[in-house]
């Protein structure tokens, strides 16, 4: 009689057009992992849904749908916006990591296909993805992984800058005038790159920005896998992503307190800005009175919120005449 097949505790999926490189895959995986191939990117997407994998192993290069086109398909649908994507590329270029990063990619495997290395991301993106976020803890100086976090901030800036449903530079001046005001001293310059990248999941079209936030969550913890687990920044905005869950609706007292002070402060931050930009034939200065009465009505304004009313009002009105009143 055969062996009764034991199941393994992962599932993996590998796309690839080549099926050489899913001959070396699947014999460099399954003695560990439960494997699926696929040699499309419209059946690679399939068992993606139907199977859910722990991790998906995804070839840039391939005829129909490319790689970043089935990454971002995997990141818009909720079923598989989380499976970790490792991209197999025979290219290397800065410009093929950005827009992975960009889309959500986790690590890249450069061809021809090494079995060490393989097993080594497969195995470190597993790892990770069971592991807490770490607290925050301050990043002593300028490292490698620093570095790509920084320029990728610098590279969402620009993108979101032309997005339709925020104005970039507004948004962060008013939550630099709201950190000012804030009842915690807080580092103005890291909230703002913070911010940024808590916007990342605007990058998917159509989608609300309470969506958005809660897509830009999974990319960040996946972004950590490459970066310094201690990051300041990405984990300052990890929190900051918990700001959707003002945006979905009212929000009792409760639920504030339980919402860490950056997520409070930025959802502020958006709940003015929104309202500023809403269709509207009222000038700048009546929407600007409206949005200021949203924001006294949030539960826990008093609680963030230091100074009084009128200084911040006058304020966040002279910085959207700067940027809006156009």
């Amino acid at each position: 009689m055969p062996a009764e097949h034991v199941p393994k505790p992962y599932t993996l999926l590998a796309i690839d057009d080549d099926p050489q490189s899913l001959i070396v895959l699947s014999k460099t995986l399954t003695t560990e992992y439960e494997v699926l191939l696929a040699k499309s990117s419209e059946r690679g997407l399939a068992l993606a849904r139907s199977a859910c994998p722990d991790l998906i192993i995804l070839d840039i290069l391939m005829p129909e749908m490319d790689g970043f086109q089935v990454l971002s398909e995997l990141k818009s649908h909720p079923a598989t916006a989380s499976i970790p994507v490792i991209f197999l590329t025979s290219r290397s270029s800065v410009e093929d990591e950005r827009m992975g990063l960009l889309l959500g990619a986790a690590d890249y495997i450069a061809k021809p296909i090494s079995p060490p290395v393989v097993l080594a991301r497969v195995a470190t993106q597993l790892g990770y993805r069971n592991k807490p976020l770490h607290d925050l803890q301050p990043v002593a100086e300028p490292s490698a992984g620093s570095d790509m976090r920084d320029g990728f901030i610098s590279a969402l800036a620009l993108q979101l800058a032309g997005n339709r449903q925020i104005r970039l530079e507004a948004l962060l001046d008013t939550l630099s005038i709201l950190l000012d005001g804030s009842v915690t001293q807080s580092d103005s310059a890291a909230f703002r790159n913070a911010a940024c990248l808590a916007l990342m999941g605007l990058n998917q079209p159509g989608s609300r920005i309470d969506q958005a936030l809660a897509h830009s969550r999974v990319l960040i913890e996946e972004i950590l896998a490459r970066a310094e687990p201690e990051d300041r920044i990405l984990n300052l905005a990890w929190k900051i992503t918990h700001a959707e869950t003002v945006l979905k609706g009212p929000c009792s007292p409760a639920t504030w307190e339980h919402l860490p002070h950056s997520a409070r402060l930025f959802a502020l931050a958006l709940n003015y800005h929104l309202h500023l930009l809403q269709a509207s034939t009222d000038d700048l200065s009546s929407r600007h009175a409206q949005a200021m009465r949203q924001m006294y009505q949030q539960p826990g304004f008093e609680q963030c919120i230091a100074g009084g009313p009128e200084p911040l009002s006058a304020a966040l009105l002279r910085s959207s005449q700067t940027f809006l009143d156009r």
